[in-house]
């Protein structure tokens, strides 16, 4: 049903046409709200995009900080581990230089030298030489 005019029975042409200028000026405010809003949205998308890149780079250089200390950690424990190691053969070589040492002092007899043979032609040590 279409508004009257106050002076006039019949519906008002006039009323009509405020009523939709009233409804475009709305539908124009709604979207000039709707448009703020994107730009709005589109100012915080290109805020979050930037924060994404730079939390990007931190994290490769983070990656790449992290890649250069375990490398050098594992330089770290490979010297040690070389430096026992050498320690460990150079305890167990003076160990087996010193076990050697100890027999050779605590059995004379089984040192083989040669004696040099008497003169008078006897090729018997002087021990068996009136036995036989």
């Amino acid at each position: 049903m279409s508004p009257r005019c106050p002076h006039i029975g019949p519906p008002c042409p006039q009323a009509g046409l405020a009523r939709c200028q009233r409804e475009a000026e709305e539908v124009a405010e709604l979207m000039r709200q709707n448009l703020a809003r994107a730009l709005e949205r589109e100012g915080h998308l290109e805020q979050l995009q930037s924060r994404a890149q730079d939390l990007r780079l931190a994290s490769e250089a983070f990656t790449r900080t992290t890649q250069t200390v375990t490398r050098r950690q594992h330089r770290r424990h490979r010297r040690w581990h070389l430096v026992a190691l050498g320690l460990g053969l150079l305890l167990l070589f003076i160990l087996g230089l010193a076990l050697a040492l100890a027999l050779a002092r605590s059995s004379p007899e089984t040192v083989t030298s040669t004696l040099p043979t008497p003169q008078g032609g006897s090729k018997h040590p002087p021990s068996t030489a009136g036995t036989s």
